[in-house]
């Protein structure tokens, strides 16, 4: 009876070992400012979110106390995506911080091409923000919608390089800032990974923006990513930052 016991729990601890293998590796979105190609795999559903803390020396400051994103692949190669923002901001006199909730924000990524020698992976990813849902005094006056195309290429099994352009419209001038993003990332011992991008914004109407963003990864599982990261802004040097901790999460 005792050797049918552990031939069982045997039998039952190699399964799990082979379920567990045949599940995807989590690949998410955060952190950065420059968004990857890939998407979610078929019918799965990923919840990526993090907290958050934003100064301006002598001006306004904000705590990002929940920012969630919730990704599903809806097609083979396309997925459906959900996000919003829970803040506490204050302009820097007010004697305290507003409560508020960032405009829910709507996309799809669609991956175009994948990847093979020298031509990259590459996606198009369109979103927008409601004018409608979020705290009001947060949200754009119309519609504001976001285009890019993301790229990636795999230099080698621990080093790839990404890069973004985008337009994005703020939902008050018929305008749109131009994005253009590049990253390098590496991965290394395993479950560790390192990333810095720069990421501009372009704009004749209401001014240019130069950032770069760095951070690390740590892969808890192949499910449960956690990460890491800071932003520098050149034109503000010394006098803003930017850190964020978050965690992402394969839920099935």
């Amino acid at each position: 009876m005792s050797k049918r016991f552990i031939l069982l729990v045997l039998v039952f601890v190699c399964c799990i070992g082979h379920a567990q293998e045949d599940q995807p590796v989590i690949a998410a979105d955060r952190p950065g400012a420059l968004t990857g190609p890939h998407v979610m795999p078929y019918h799965k559903l990923q919840w990526e979110t993090g907290i958050g803390f934003e100064s301006t020396k002598g001006g306004p400051r904000t705590v990002t106390l929940n920012t969630t994103l919730l990704r599903f692949g809806l097609f083979k190669h396309a997925e459906i995506r959900v996000g919003t923002n829970f803040l506490l901001s204050n302009d820097g006199q007010a004697p305290k911080y507003t409560f508020g909730i960032a405009p829910l924000n709507v996309g799809m990524k669609a991956q175009l091409n994948e990847g093979s020698g020298i031509l990259p992976t590459v996606a198009f990813l369109a979103q927008v923000q409601s004018p409608h849902i979020g705290t009001k005094d947060q949200l754009p006056p119309h519609l504001a919608p976001s285009v890019y195309f993301l790229f990636e290429h795999v230099v080698t099994n621990w080093f790839n390089v990404g890069y973004n352009i985008g337009a994005e419209w703020d939902g008050a001038s018929a305008t749109p800032s131009t994005f253009l993003g590049v990253g390098v990332y590496f991965s290394f011992a395993d479950k560790w990974g390192a990333f810095l991008e720069n990421y501009n914004r372009f704009n004749t109407e209401i001014g240019h923006s130069y950032m770069t963003e760095f951070g690390i990864t740590w892969l808890a599982s192949r499910r449960v990513q956690l990460d890491l990261y800071a932003d520098l802004d050149f034109k503000r040097f010394g006098t803003f930052y930017n850190v964020s901790c978050g965690v992402s999460w394969l839920i099935n």
